[in-house]
């Protein structure tokens, strides 16, 4: 039986203090040292929704094959294990049963089990969410492997745990949502909630993290921010400034929304100024990175303008703010990109290479990866991080500063009176 915490809501910083020296105790983790777990298996792939869809497997696999071809992963630390598929007790966490139901039958109707019906009340046979024959299993897969990365963490069995084909981020309670059918975020989010720890979640999708923000708007035990591209030209539509929280919850959600054609800079500031001061003061125990890299220039469905380069860079800050502030325990998920055979893959070996300690800068490619993507119809570089850059300029700094600055006089400001422990 594992180990359960409680949370105390009125806690003292004598008792916090006191509190998370337990935890860090309690699963063996010390300083920087520990175990690192990846969750994949290649009956990840099976979440496909069609050849045609924006949103390939290939991703993923090309990730895993280009950092296993670079040697990153044969390591003494590190493991990785096959997912399982997450339990329907586990989805009912975050999903309502007649909305699980529905997934099950869309399922049966893609295999030809049963007569179709109109299930685009839930999100299903959409244009975004068109049905497909694995649609309920391969959806309970990724979640599965979300949750078993956390587990791992609150297990003590990993300091870091990565789940590449977790970060479908969009998923309500009870309808699908820009290509995600079960929100694994919430799902493993609420695992660790439930066991006593206080989570923060960072996501730097270029779309808004909607569907992590609603499972946990009025809980004062998630800190939720999102660094996205603005609701006014990207979808959801959603993550103004002024979502902060509601309830008990109020303060413990931010949201940088940054217009087109940020770039590097932009985004890294918000890391700077928004992310880490709010993770430093929430005191989290755990930390969640959804990585979607939708934001590259190169993207085809969002606006941001950011290159290779960024990704190691959010990835070192990140890493330092896990171990400062969560004793390192740090759930890796993936997310959006939609460059499936060259940028995606490039950048998210990147980032959780200098996860994993690796020198990004001036590594070249292996042959065989460059052909592997080249097969698929990619056109890598030579080396990993080699990017052009964007077309056009980033926004002048003013407009990216006054934005950073009402956020500090309004989201942070009302996180650390609400719920500030720093």
């Amino acid at each position: 039986m594992g180990l359960v915490l409680y949370y105390h809501s009125q806690s003292t910083p004598e008792h916090e203090r006191g509190r998370r020296r337990a935890l860090t105790n309690a699963v063996g983790i010390s300083g920087t040292h520990g175990r690192l777990l990846i969750v994949h298996g290649h009956e990840l792939s099976s979440y496909n929704f069609s050849d045609e869809h924006p949103l390939q497997p290939t991703r993923y696999e090309l990730t895993m094959s280009l950092l296993s071809s670079l040697g990153w992963l044969d390591r003494s630390d590190l493991d990785v294990e096959a997912p399982r598929p997450a339990l329907t007790e586990e989805l009912l966490t975050v999903h309502s049963y007649p909305y699980v139901q529905a997934v099950a039958h869309a399922q049966a109707i893609a295999q030809g089990m049963t007569q179709p019906i109109d299930l685009s009340l839930y999100g299903l046979g959409t244009a975004d969410n068109p049905l497909f024959p694995a649609i309920h299993d391969a959806s309970a897969l990724y979640t599965g492997a979300t949750i078993q990365a956390m587990n791992a963490l609150m297990e003590g069995r990993a300091v870091h745990a990565y789940a590449p084909a977790g970060g479908q981020h969009h998923a309500l309670r009870a309808r699908a949502s820009g290509f995600c059918v079960y929100n694994d975020c919430a799902v493993a989010i609420t695992a660790a909630v439930a066991a006593g720890y206080r989570v923060a979640y960072v996501d730097l999708d270029a779309h808004h993290g909607d569907g992590v923000q609603a499972a946990f708007y009025s809980d004062p035990r998630v800190l939720t921010i999102s660094i996205h591209e603005s609701g006014r030209y990207l979808f959801p539509g959603t993550g103004g400034v002024d979502e902060m929280g509601a309830s008990d919850g109020a303060g413990a959600s931010i949201n940088v929304p940054l217009p087109p054609m940020a770039g590097d800079d932009a985004i890294l500031l918000a890391m700077e100024r928004i992310v880490v001061p709010a993770v430093r003061s929430f005191v989290p125990d755990i930390m969640v990175a959804q990585t979607g890299c939708d934001t590259h220039h190169r993207d085809p469905l969002s606006h941001l303008t950011a290159t290779l380069p960024l990704y190691p860079r959010l990835a070192e800050h990140l890493h330092d703010l896990a171990h400062e502030c969560c004793s390192g325990r740090w759930l890796i998920v993936g997310g959006g990109g939609y460059d499936p055979v060259d940028v995606t893959p490039r950048a998210w070996t990147a980032f959780f290479g200098t996860v994993l300690g690796q020198e990004t800068a001036d590594v070249e490619l292996p042959q065989d990866w460059i052909r592997a993507s080249r097969q698929l119809g990619g056109d890598p570089p030579s080396r990993l991080l080699d990017d052009p850059g964007p077309v056009c300029e980033p926004l002048p700094s003013g407009t990216i500063t006054q934005l950073l600055t009402d956020i500090e006089d309004t989201a942070l400001a009302e996180l650390r009176r609400q719920h500030g422990r720093d």
